[in-house]
């Protein structure tokens, strides 16, 4: 498992469900399903120190994952919708926006080179 990258399915939904059922025989990759719903989910999910996070948009537990991309800058956090079929990828990069012309410097920036220019 040393060369496995660590998918850690954030959620309980049969959406989430599918989502594992289709990953778990992939090469490489290491999937685990943490519930959501359970007061350990946090701590779950920090322990298994995951190569990416994938959580369904449509969940009810959704809003927990601002704090964890808070604590974890750099970390790929997936959403998947269901109904829609996005999948957003959240960007944990901190970028210093202290004042209105930062802000500026910043949504500019975004418009000229895109979020992967701005944000390494």
């Amino acid at each position: 498992m040393a060369d496995c990258a660590i998918a850690a399915l954030y959620g309980n939904s049969l959406f989430m469900a599918g989502v594992e059922a289709s990953l778990r025989d992939k090469h490489g990759l290491d999937v685990v399903r943490i519930d959501a719903a359970l007061p350990s989910a946090q701590d779950d999910l920090r322990a298994i120190r995951p190569d990416v996070v994938i959580f369904d948009l449509d969940s009810p537990y959704a809003h927990l994952m601002l704090p964890f991309i808070r604590e974890h800058p750099g970390l790929p956090i997936l959403g998947l919708g269901l109904d829609s079929s996005d999948a957003v990828l959240l960007s944990s990069q901190p970028y210093a926006a202290l004042s209105a012309d930062g802000l500026a410097k910043l949504i500019r920036s975004i418009r000229k080179n895109g979020t992967k220019q701005v944000l390494k």
